[in-house]
């Protein structure tokens, strides 16, 4: 069992003795393949990092039979693909800040949306920064860092961006009423599908920055310097407005409720997400739903999930065309393409919505790299790689998920793993406290995971996913989801192995930003792979009472 490894261990950081003895035991050349694969790794390569809001692994390649995403599907089959990806904290802005600085919230101190890290915590660079500095062309496009405080309303510029960043015009209406009811009268609705034709501008947020996207690898193509583009797309993010023919993709009949749609009877209420901005919504609030545990009525948590699928379809359609694009313009052979979302997305599970919580299903997140010469043969310049597929007339077959790996990982690994890639110098890794330390990471790369199968991979037992999560009380209430930092009085923290997931919610002082593990408010011991939905809270079980010991003390040295 993973426990009995974890005594000691820094994440991402394998135990010396251990990995040695495994590696002799899985077959030395594997690992002096990998010392093979890092010399030779070839530098100047282009980056184009693709952010999505809110997705959960709910892709054909990560095995989900509803859901239309062919396009996502075929970059996933030329790429290695992440099974195990966590988020440091299941909200945008702290997640954001977290791996796109390489450091985690407790370092950011972002545990809400209201502050910004060269001011709060520490002038920290950041990823595009670090490529900035050698030499690329930084540049970002929609949803990249959260706009607002916590990005100095200004998406990090100048530090992080060669020029400033591009946001849609059209994004201003997306909490407005262009919701058409059955009347013709407009509504400020959860779901929303519409007609592009009838809204504000005549156009999408995300089809806005896949215009522009596609500019600017166009303008880029004739320069010379490398390129880091960050493309950040908004879907599948409430409000669920989407062009209304993706409905077709998925009959209301076809849809089914989540497996466990109920609050589990051993949950503690401090751990529970009350899902208030999904209260917010017109649509939401005629259905009367009692606060807080609903629950929200059998037809409407249909219509949720068939518009969350019909938004990943849209979603799908406009990676699909940029992709395509940067195969018209010969670039697939030279550029790193990295897709993952910020955190996942409740669809009923537990009897919750929207993220805000610790659980997998708020964490979890798609993750995959594609590296020409390293996850697929470099393409001639003639070839194609990305050919655009129309979900509504593309019949999937067997879907090849390419490279599948099942060792546990973390969004904050994406800097020093994408600088790797790229053949950037290795970002040191930071000194424990880093606060005055400008560059550094606390996620270790895991690019030398790339070319290891999980039967062979040393570290695979032992890795660890750490995430948080604040509260501002034990029972549920209106701030509950998304606390001020004044207001946190509680932080779930959390760590995911390969078998187990476990939580610990303490007292937290939002002055000195630190936890009382003497003044616990709940727990949680999930064993994932008889449990997989993290349903049945075994915290408090007499046969479990040793595992949850040696987590204790584990998660107590982490973050003290």
């Amino acid at each position: 069992m993973a426990w009995t490894l974890l005594r000691g261990f820094t994440p991402g950081i394998p135990i010396v003795s251990l990995l040695v003895t495994c590696c002799f035991v899985a077959g030395f050349a594997t690992c002096e393949q990998h010392d093979q694969r890092k010399e030779s790794q070839p530098g100047g390569l282009n980056v184009l990092l693709l952010i999505v809001d809110d997705l959960r692994p709910s892709l054909g390649c990560y095995g989900d039979s509803v859901v239309k995403s062919p396009n996502i599907d075929q970059l996933a089959s030329k790429s290695v693909l992440f099974t195990n990806a966590y988020a440091q904290q299941a909200v945008c802005a702290p997640s954001r800040v977290s791996f796109l600085t390489g450091r985690r919230p407790d370092t950011t101190r972002l545990f809400d949306f209201n502050s910004y890290w060269r001011q709060h915590a520490g002038n920290f660079s950041t990823m595009p920064q670090y490529f900035k500095e050698h030499g690329y062309v930084t540049m970002s496009v929609g949803k990249v860092f959260h706009p607002g405080i916590s990005s100095n309303h200004s998406d990090d510029y100048p530090y992080s961006w060669s020029t400033r960043a591009f946001h849609p015009s059209s994004e201003k209406y997306e909490n407005t009423k262009t919701c058409k009811g059955k009347a013709g009268d407009l509504h400020a609705n959860l779901v929303c599908p519409v007609d592009v034709s009838e809204v504000p501008e005549g156009t999408l947020p995300d089809i806005q920055s896949t215009q522009e996207a596609i500019r600017l690898l166009q303008t880029v193509k004739r320069q010379d310097a490398p390129f880091f583009l960050a493309v950040g797309y908004h879907k599948p993010h409430i409000p669920f407005r989407f062009p209304k023919e993706f409905l077709k993709l998925y009959p209301i009949e076809n849809i089914s409720l989540a497996s466990d749609p109920d609050v589990p009877k051993k949950l503690p209420t401090v751990a529970y997400n009350p899902w208030m901005d999904i209260r917010e919504r017109e649509d939401v609030q005629a259905l009367n739903i009692s606060v807080p545990y609903g629950p929200i009525p059998t037809h409407f948590q249909l219509l949720m999930r068939q518009s969350y699928f019909a938004s990943v379809s849209y979603l799908d359609t406009q990676i699909g065309e940029l992709l395509s694009t940067l195969d018209h313009l010969a670039l697939s052979n030279n550029t790193i393409i990295v897709f993952a979302s910020d955190h996942g997305w409740s669809l009923g599970e537990h009897g919750e919505w929207a993220k805000y919580s610790n659980f997998d299903v708020a964490t979890r997140v798609p993750l995959m790299f594609y590296v020409p010469g390293v996850t697929d043969t470099i393409p001639q310049p003639e070839q194609s790689v990305f050919t655009y597929r129309d979900p509504f007339s593309y019949n999937p077959g067997r879907r090849l998920p390419g490279k599948s790996r099942k060792i546990v990982v973390e969004l904050v690994s994406l800097f020093s793993t994408i600088a790797e890639l790229a053949g950037l110098p290795a970002p040191p890794a930071c000194p424990q406290p880093s606060f005055g330390t400008a560059l550094c990471t606390e996620g270790r790369s895991i690019a030398s995971h790339f070319n290891i199968s999980d039967a062979n991979d040393c570290d695979i037992v032992e890795s660890v996913a750490y995430s948080c999560y604040p509260r501002p009380s034990d029972i549920p209430q209106w701030n509950s989801d998304l606390p001020d930092l004044k207001d946190i009085k509680i932080m779930g923290y959390s760590i995911r192995t390969i078998d187990y997931r476990y939580t610990l919610w303490a007292a937290f002082d939002p002055a000195t930003f630190k936890p009382n593990f003497e003044d616990l408010h709940g727990g949680e011991l999930y064993m994932v792979e008889t449990d997989p939905n993290q349903d049945h809270n075994l915290y408090n079980a007499p046969t479990h009472v040793d595992i949850a010991r040696k987590y204790f003390g584990f998660l107590m040295r982490h973050f003290l």
